[in-house]
Order: structure tokens, then C-alpha cells, then sequence
């Protein structure tokens, strides 16, 4: 008869044997480890009796069962804590040694040994600069090329750059009829000269219906100018229509010659260079 209570199990055999067992690991263990002995009387005769031939194996088996777990528990526990310990201590070493003293040595200031290896640019290398990069300020120079120098002299494009030009401007009335006004102007050298070897050309605009006349120019002088206008002259007056006012910037000093003056004042031209 077998009986479990309290974590205990208890086995008798009618008037034979009785083993006791206690739970441990969630596996009944006899205890003691070996079995009880006891005696039978058969015919008057007493005789000596084993425990059953069956539960020596079993005990056996269990605390060989409980050897095993045991041992494989331990490994395994030792090998999980000691990789655990050995990468928690491997990455707190790389923070502490590598990636700190990188950071702070990135954010310090450059050390003396870099800064002493800089070459200062010369007075031309620093000037073949500034007019690479449009003329930039020396302030903005010294941040973007290192070892710049900068020039006392002033820059010949940057005082043209900064200089304030004043425009007057004057009441112009507006035309009424075509060739009232006329602009001009003159455009060239080319490198390829036509088959005629011009290579100047000179407009005639009118100011109210932009009419516009183009003329090839071997060269500028005053006769070359003049013989044009006075061409686009007769032409306009062929038409019915008379050049009141003349206007041009005078770039090349086209009409600024007494010939051309002459054959504005015979048709009472204004001249308004």
C-alpha cells in the first residue's frame, strides 16, 4: 500500500516491509538511501528477507538524475554570469578609454602642433584667393581659407563695387509721332569679320515705333559714323518723317566730331549725347 501526504510518501507491504520517502526537487527519495530490511517467518522458520530487487535501481537512477540536473545547472548558470560579467565589463571599458577621450579631444581646441604645421599664404596667393571667391570680405577670407593673409592695399574691384553712382534724371516728354526720337549705338570689334571685313555694326532705333536700322562698320571713326546717319537721314525723310532729337551714349567718341555736329545743326537736331 503506498500513501502520499505532506510531502511524504510512505510504501508497506502486508506484514513484510515499510519504506518511507521524502520529495525533493519534485522527486520521492527514499530515506535512508538504501532500503530497509526485514525478516519473514515461514514453517516455523525465520528468514531473512532483502528489500525489493526493484527499488535499489530506482533509487540509484534518482540520485543519479539529481547529480546530473545539479551539475548542469551550475554550468550553465557560471557560463550565462560569466559572459554577462565579461561584456558588461568589456563595454564599459571601450566607453571609458575610446569613445570619451575622442569626443572631448573632437570639441578641444586644435592642438599647438597642428596649428604650427599652417602655412600663411603669401601676399599673391592670398589675392589669386580673394578674387576666386568674388571678392569676399577678409573676415569671411580667413574663415574659409587657412593661412590667408590679408593685403593692406585696397582691391581695385571692390572699390569700383562699393562706389555710389548718382543718376539725374531729367523730364523727358514723351513722342508723339515715329523718328520724333532716335537712339543709337555701336557695338564690336568681332574676331571674325564679315565678307565685307566689318567688324563694327551701328543701331538706329525709333523711339515711338522701334523701328530699327542696322548698319556693318569696317571700323568707328566720325566720317564712318556719320555716313550711316546721314544715309538713315534721307531715308526718314523719304518717308515724310523728320529727326527732331539724336540720342547716344557716346562710348566710343563716335559722334563727338564737328562733321557730325554739323549735319545735326543743318536739320535742327538736338543732340542729347
Amino acid at each position: 500500500m503506498t500513501i502520499f501526504r505532506n510531502g511524504k510518501c510512505s510504501i508497506t507491504w502486508p506484514s513484510s516491509c515499510s519504506l518511507t520517502g521524502k520529495i525533493i526537487n519534485g522527486i520521492y527519495i527514499i530515506i535512508p538511501a538504501t532500503a530497509l530490511l526485514s525478516s519473514t517467518t515461514q514453517n516455523g522458520k525465520r528468514r531473512k528477507r532483502d528489500s525489493s530487487p526493484t527499488i535499489e535501481p530506482t533509487i540509484e537512477h534518482t540520485i543519479e538524475h539529481t547529480i546530473e540536473h545539479t551539475t548542469e545547472h551550475t554550468i550553465e548558470h557560471t557560463i550565462k554570469h560569466t559572459i554577462k560579467h565579461t561584456i558588461e565589463h568589456t563595454i564599459e571599458y571601450t566607453i571609458e578609454h575610446t569613445i570619451k577621450p575622442t569626443i572631448e579631444s573632437s570639441r578641444g581646441p586644435i592642438p599647438a602642433k597642428i596649428q604650427s604645421t599652417r602655412k600663411s599664404l603669401t601676399i599673391p596667393e592670398s589675392r589669386l584667393w580673394h578674387r576666386r571667391l568674388a571678392h569676399m570680405n577678409p573676415t569671411a577670407m580667413k574663415t574659409l581659407i587657412d593661412g590667408y593673409t590679408h593685403d593692406d592695399s585696397m582691391c581695385t574691384v571692390c572699390i569700383q563695387a562699393k562706389q555710389e553712382q548718382r543718376f539725374i534724371k531729367v523730364p523727358v516728354k514723351c513722342t508723339t509721332k515715329p523718328f520724333e526720337l532716335v537712339h543709337s549705338d555701336v557695338c564690336g570689334p568681332f574676331f571674325t569679320p564679315t565678307l565685307g571685313a566689318n567688324r563694327y555694326y551701328i543701331l538706329f532705333i525709333d523711339d515711338y515705333t522701334r523701328y530699327t536700322s542696322v548698319w556693318l562698320l569696317p571700323y568707328i571713326e566720325g566720317k564712318t559714323c556719320t555716313s550711316p546717319y546721314q544715309s538713315f537721314q534721307a531715308r526718314v525723310e523719304s518717308m515724310g518723317y523728320e529727326i527732331k532729337r539724336f540720342r547716344c551714349d557716346n562710348g566710343w567718341g563716335e559722334y563727338d566730331n564737328k562733321t557730325f555736329q554739323y549735319v545735326l545743326t543743318a536739320r535742327s537736331t538736338t543732340y542729347e549725347p
